[in-house]
């Protein structure tokens, strides 16, 4: 059975060349662009790794992480930031397993999920 990740990117072109890169290494993926219903959709989707976009329109991705760290259904869940903004020594601190600055290259997106996921 393929590893899960969940997407959360309010950036189409961004969410569709992520999920495009990730199934090419054989990953199901899941897109959301809204950070207000997330933690409904983790726990629905359960998946084995999220990515988490700082900047929404909807929501702070550092709040959606936080909340996502209180939840029991939720808080196994390894996160990755993949962000405009340069802010890793905060997202690290935070409990974040990765963080990808963007515009990100192809190699260190899959390298760093790999990583985690094995």
């Amino acid at each position: 059975m393929p590893k899960k990740i969940l997407i959360l990117e309010d950036d189409e072109a961004t969410a569709e060349l992520m999920k495009f890169y990730m199934q090419e290494e054989g990953f199901q993926v899941t897109i959301s662009s809204r950070g207000s219903n997330f933690l409904f959709k983790a726990a629905e989707v359960q998946p084995d790794l999220i990515t988490l976009d700082v900047m929404l329109p909807d929501a702070d991705g550092f709040s959606v992480f936080n909340t996502l760290q209180q939840d029991e259904r939720t808080k196994h869940i390894p996160v990755i930031f993949v962000t405009v903004k340069e802010e890793k020594d905060k997202g690290i601190r935070m409990g974040a397993r990765g963080y990808i600055v963007k515009p990100f290259h192809e190699g260190d997106l899959k390298n760093t999920i790999k990583s985690i996921l094995g």
